[in-house]
This record gives C-alpha cells, structure tokens and sequence, in this order.
C-alpha cells in the first residue's frame, strides 16, 4: 500500500489550458466528454470509470457554483482525487484516516507560508468545502470502498503435529474429446476383502482413558455447580414469595385483611 503524504496540488493534475475547456463546456454532457479526455478515461461504459468521472464532474460543478478561480478549481480537484485515492489504497476500513489526510490537504492550500502551504482558499471556501466533502465523498465512502477495492478472503489452514498433511488435489484429465475405445467384455472381479483396522496401540490406550476421565471429572464439576446454582435460586425465590405473601397477608393461618364490618 502505497502511503500518500499531503502536497501543494495547484496545477498538478489541470492546467489552463486544461480548464479552459473545462468552463468552456457549454452543457453537461459536453463537460463529462471533456473530463473523460482530460482524465484519460477510455472505456466509459466500466461501472468504475462511470462513478470515477460523476466523481469528476460533481467537484467541476461546485467549483464552479462557488465562483472558484482555476487556481482552485486545479486545486479542489487533486485534493479530491488524491482523498479518492486515499480511500482505496487499501480494502480495510480507513474512513478516519482519509477525512484526516483531506484536513492536511486543505490546510497546505489554505495558509500563505511557502515553501509549506499556500493561500488558495480562504476560511469560508474551506468551510464550503469541508461541507461538500462531507455531504458527498465521506457519505458516500463505503460505496467508494466496495466498488473501487478488491473483496478480501481469508483461506485458514490448519496443520496438526503428528498427522499427515492432504494431499494436493489432483486435476482430472481432459476428456472433451472422446476417442473411440473397443468394448471388451472384462472377467467380473471378486471384491478384494477390506483389511482389518489395525489394533490400537497401549499409547492411544492411554491417551483414551486419560481423556475419558479428564472429561467425566470436568462434567461432574460442572454438574455440582449447575445443581448448587439451581438449589440457591429455588432458595431466593421461595424467601421473595414468602415475603410478598406475608406482606398481602396471604401466608398460611393469616387472615387476608378485608374490609371492616360496620356496625
């Protein structure tokens, strides 16, 4: 995975000349064919390259609506593109990561101290920005995520001492062209006989009746707590019935209290 450190993005991915044909765009779907030739995007009809390019045209269109200079707009976009790539450096999760390194990117374009930033936007286009971001790519991000990172599998094998190790799986030869084969009539066969299992050995004795005892002294263990939880349950319980029947005077040889007899 490739680590991305935050830069100065003027002019690194739209020159002038780049954007004048960019404002020059007279609709959208002229603005979209000008982006997929600025971009390099060849096969427009790849579901990757069609998000990538709405991508694309949605930070033309803000920049735009927010009246940007193309000193911005050539910024706006590589910080985008280089959030986007961010993003999908890797397969796992790293939303907090990325919307930091978008944070990084927009100080080194907002603060005038060269060589280390520079002053392209000012405190409300930051704060416009940070808006959009957040409402659009951040939303957004897992859709990101899944379309534009390889799925991650995870194949566990496990390897035990003593044991032999499978054997690979053997690839079946070719059969899609038969050839023709003389039919002859084989000698029907006995069934061989299926050799006896070997004996157990004194050591899986051992082990065996090592094991059987372990386990019937842990299930005796867990048995006397199991009865000892049940028995101090039954215990609390009967005390709160008690309690509450004594309490409503409904406990053996109490008179329930009723309602007093007038005279």
């Amino acid at each position: 995975m490739a680590v991305l450190e935050p830069k100065i993005c003027v002019w690194s991915d739209l020159t002038t000349e780049h954007l004048d044909v960019i404002f020059s765009a007279s609709t959208n779907e002229n603005l979209m064919s000008v982006l997929a030739d600025v971009c390099k995007i060849e096969d427009n009809d790849d579901i990757k390259n069609q998000i990538l390019l709405e991508f694309y045209f949605h930070t033309i269109q803000f920049a735009k609506g927010k009246g940007m200079n193309y000193a911005q707009t050539s910024s706006l976009f590589t910080i985008m593109r280089l959030v986007h790539a961010m993003c999908t450096s890797t397969p796992y999760n790293n939303n907090k990561a990325t919307f930091a390194f978008f944070k990084q990117l927009l100080v080194k374009h907002s603060l005038q101290r060269p060589p280390y930033s520079v002053g392209v936007f000012n405190v409300s286009q930051v704060q416009a920005i940070t808006d959009y971001a957040l409402n659009t790519y951040f939303r957004h991000f897992d859709m990101y995520k899944y379309a534009f990172t390889p799925k991650v599998r995870v194949d566990i094998t496990f390897h035990y001492d003593g044991v032999p190790a499978s054997p690979e799986p053997v690839e079946e030869p070719d059969t899609s062209s038969p050839v023709e084969e003389e039919v002859v009539d084989e000698p029907v066969q006995e069934e061989e006989e299926q050799p006896e299992p070997e004996p157990e050995s004194e050591e899986m004795k051992q082990l065996r009746e090592m094991i059987q005892v372990a386990m019937g002294t842990e299930l005796k263990q867990l048995q006397s707590r199991l009865e000892k939880l049940i028995t101090e349950q039954d215990v609390k319980i009967s005390k709160q019935v008690e309690e509450l029947e004594e309490s409503l005077g409904l406990k053996p040889g109490s008179k329930s209290p009723g309602p007093k007899k007038r005279k």
